[in-house]
């Protein structure tokens, strides 16, 4: 249990029912806070901080949870299809090899990787920089369930999954050398909250960096725009806009790694 109390007290895991208590570990099967006494489930390295959400899904979060989409995420069927590249204007291992030069880890670093999902990023940081620590939250419990089986075929051993919101961190100020979110800021109910919270939880020097979609003055992001009001859950904002957010988290050295038809990669520099 040492090992597991270690991980805790590193990324500072705040009880999200009080916001005062750091997590403990209780026992094999569950952590507990020491404030309120509330208890969460755990499995090994996944700890479930949202174990009875109640708050509806919208149909982008419905379509995250499906046992017929969690396999295929991180698939040629999905986020590898190389028919997005004309969406998007760069590959998937385009824009991973551009979120993680941008993040500039370093040897020990403390990763958080915001909506995770299958560990699509995280994977290949826990592969590349092999001494640092990943912690991937989603909202998806499935998604992590998935990522856990993933990271240990990868044999990857310094990470922690959380089941938690984006918008809501559970983690200490400050706690963070870097943070990330590949693919789902369009997806967040509120994209400002969840930026200023990364700004909350990566330390003075750290780096954010994120892929989404944006909207701009095109067919195509007219397009797009459309089917996301059908769709619901979608939400575009403007290139100034993102960046603007990014702004007021106290990120100020905001700027755009990549421009596409409708996807951008983001990155920034805690004050």
């Amino acid at each position: 249990m040492k090992e597991s109390e270690d991980v805790f007290r590193r990324v500072r895991l705040i009880c999200p029912r009080c916001r005062q208590g750091n997590l403990e570990t209780a026992s094999e099967r569950a952590v507990l806070c020491p404030v309120c006494d509330a208890r969460y489930p755990r499995e090994g390295r996944l700890v479930d901080l949202l174990p009875e959400r109640n708050s509806p899904l919208s149909a982008p979060q419905h379509v995250m949870e499906s046992s017929l989409v969690v396999p295929i995420y991180d698939s040629l069927l999905w986020r590898r299809n190389p028919l997005l590249q004309m969406f998007m204007g760069l590959t998937f291992d385009e824009e991973a090899a551009t979120i993680l030069h941008a993040l500039r880890l370093k040897p020990g670093a403390t990763v958080l990787d915001l909506a995770c999902g299958t560990g699509i990023y995280g994977r290949r940081i826990a592969e590349r920089f092999p001494v640092s620590f990943v912690i991937g939250l989603d909202l998806s419990l499935p998604m992590l369930e998935f990522a856990d089986r993933r990271f240990d075929a990868q044999s990857s051993q310094d990470l922690l999954l959380i089941h938690g919101d984006a918008q809501d961190l559970p983690f200490g100020d400050g706690t963070m050398d870097a943070v990330l979110c590949g693919g789902a800021l369009h997806l967040f109910p509120d994209p400002a909250k969840a930026i200023g919270e990364a700004g909350r939880v990566v330390r003075p020097g750290g780096a954010f960096a994120a892929a989404a979609y944006y909207r701009r003055q095109s067919w195509l992001s007219l397009f797009v725009e459309q089917i996301a009001g059908l769709i619901g859950g979608i939400r575009g904002h403007s290139r100034d806009e993102y960046l603007q957010m990014m702004h007021d988290a106290g990120f100020e050295q905001a700027d755009l790694l990549h421009e596409g038809p409708v996807w951008m990669v983001l990155y920034g520099v805690k004050g």
